[in-house]
């Protein structure tokens, strides 16, 4: 009777527990605050968009970023910018805050200068002692330099040119990364001397194609190699068939072609000698390599066709000459230097330089072709297949060229990739259950959670969780709807960890709100990969996501990415990718 009545009691004050419940609990899990230092307005300055900009080169741009320092600028000029609503879609024209201020090369110094202390100093690179600061030579940076072209066309340096990049790097300290200069810019060169060591540090074969010239301006002087490397004459047609073909026209350099002359006859033109381009815009051009048309040959031409074209070409002209003759001739195309970097793509965008651009310019279309041509020197700045693959998936093509042997480029890239995890959002349950399961948890969905257990307490209670995850002697339990705070009290002294998400909730803040509950080191922000940082050309991606820490960085992200971009990450920067 007495356990009959205890029972009784115990299933009254049960029932008048849940009478009372709050219609909306409170959620009662441990929130980690990070306390951020306030930005002074003293410390900012505003700037103002130019054309080709992106943020990523604008980040690089503050003095002494590194590429650590990437993600945590860009939350800060996100604090800073509250009303730019997207920092990755930024207009000509408008101003943003940046933290620092701008300085001058030498402010740069005399500030490196002054902070540096006898326990603090850093000892610097060794360095030829005509390497030093106070016996170089001032450079201005032009638009379309690269180091690379400095060193061949101002120290007349043409072989490797890597450990002059060291040597200009260790007298410039405000050059972060030697593939990104900008003009206006002034960096020192290495003065004369250095150039005369670096050639005699040369193989016996390159020694016999320097020499060394003395001027009454300078004592000694390297000038380029006797005798200038040509490309050979099919590797040479190649390139001009490729790159007319590419923006949709002909290059017909078999049999002949036959131009009629009216009332007088007609003109064969043998296009073996004189190849035959023919354009979309009607733009027919008659191609004279060897440069041995007659004169008057032109003029018959320009008489008695208005749509007709001699080019002549010149022994000295190289096929970026011939190209540029070529467009620029045209009236629907048009060729021009290339001075800043191109960005293609948004999701993710992608950055990389090419030497010139190739346009189609009287089209109505709403992206006109474009071509991008890429002066190679060395194999190893050749452009990953995956990223000229994204190009012209976004309307641009790449060709890259060697000045000595013509077309070239890497062969396909083949990922072998795992399916790309995929967490569903349509519900917080269900997007839970996925993130926490490709974590490589333990992990069950709508499990009864035991509250009361009759041998225990002489009542049977449970109640149903989303997710039910066991990790060793540990249990976290997920709902997606409040409990009142006696059954998360109950809940806890079980030793159960509650994580309480909603269906409203954004997925990335259902995402942070696991990976702190279940202790996983993240970060949020904007990522940047460079290809520099792993010895190739000099191109980079860029997205916003959330890197969680795994054995093998998993960053998830918010957009559908392309699978060959996808492939590139892990294979060179052992990159997994999911998204939502």
């Amino acid at each position: 009777m007495i356990n009959k009545f205890v029972l009784s009691l115990v299933v009254i004050i049960f029932s008048v527990s849940l009478s009372y419940l709050p219609a909306a609990a409170k959620e009662d899990t441990a929130q980690i605050t990070l306390k951020k230092t306030a930005i002074s307005k003293k410390n900012t300055y505003t700037y103002t968009v130019k054309k080709g900009d992106i943020l990523s080169v604008i980040v690089r741009n503050i003095p002494g970023i590194t590429e650590e320092d990437i993600s945590d600028n860009y939350r800060v000029i996100q604090e800073l910018n509250p009303d730019i609503a997207d920092l990755n879609k930024l207009q000509v024209g408008q101003s943003i805050v940046l933290r620092g201020k701008p300085f001058s090369y030498g402010e740069e110094k005399k500030m490196k200068t002054a902070t540096t202390t006898p326990d603090t100093a850093v000892a610097a690179p060794a360095v030829p002692p005509e390497a030093s600061s106070g016996s170089g030579q001032s450079y201005t940076i032009k638009k379309g330099d690269t180091l690379v072209k400095i060193i061949h066309r101002e120290l007349k340096i043409n072989t490797d040119p890597k450990k002059m990049l060291k040597i200009i790097k260790s007298m410039n300290p405000n050059i972060v990364d030697v593939n990104k200069i900008y003009a206006g810019d002034i960096i020192k060169l290495p003065s004369n001397t250095v150039f005369v060591q670096a050639a005699n540090e040369a193989s016996a074969a390159e020694k016999e194609e320097i020499i060394v010239e003395k001027t009454p301006e300078q004592t000694s002087k390297i000038i380029e190699v006797k005798e200038k490397i040509y490309m050979p004459p099919e590797a040479r047609l190649a390139v001009l068939k490729h790159v007319i073909t590419q923006m949709n026209g002909s290059f017909t350099a078999t049999g002949n072609y036959y131009l009629p002359i009216p009332k007088t006859g007609q003109v064969t033109i043998d296009c073996s000698k004189m190849p035959v381009i023919e354009f979309d815009d009607k733009t027919i051009l008659f191609l004279d390599l060897e440069n041995r048309a007659p004169d008057n040959l032109k003029k018959i031409i320009n008489d008695n066709w208005t749509d007709y074209y001699l080019i002549k070409v010149d022994k000295k002209d190289d096929v970026i000459a011939i190209l540029k003759k070529v467009f620029n001739t045209t009236k629907g195309y048009s060729m021009t230097k290339r001075d800043k970097p191109m960005t293609i793509g948004t999701l993710p965008p992608v950055e990389f330089f090419v030497d010139w651009i190739i346009v189609k310019t009287n089209t109505k279309e709403a992206q006109a072709l474009t071509q991008g041509l890429r002066i190679i020197y060395e194999n190893n700045l050749l452009l990953p297949k995956a990223v000229k693959n994204y190009a012209r998936k976004n309307g641009v093509i790449i060709t890259e060229i060697s000045e000595e042997s013509g077309l070239i480029g890497k062969p396909e890239e083949i990922y072998s990739l795992p399916p790309m995890p995929v967490y569903p959002t349509t519900s917080a349950k269900d997007f839970s259950y996925a993130l926490i399961s490709s974590l490589g948890f333990n992990a069950d969905k709508d499990v009864d959670v035991k509250v009361f257990d009759t041998a225990k307490d002489g009542v049977n209670l449970s109640i149903k969780a989303d997710v039910l995850v066991k990790d060793g002697n540990k249990k976290y339990v997920i709902f997606s709807r409040s409990l009142t705070q006696q059954f998360i009290t109950v809940l806890k002294q079980a030793g159960n960890e509650i994580i309480f998400v909603a269906d409203n909730e954004a997925p990335k803040s259902i995402m942070e709100k696991i990976l702190r509950a279940f202790n996983i080191t993240f970060a949020s922000g904007y990522f940047t990969f460079s290809g520099m940082d792993k010895n190739q050309a000099p191109y980079t991606m860029s997205f916003s996501g959330t890197k969680i820490k795994t054995d093998k960085d998993l960053y998830v992200i918010d957009f559908e990415i392309d699978q060959e971009l996808r492939g590139l990450l892990s294979e060179v920067w052992s990159v997994n990718i999911a998204r939502y």
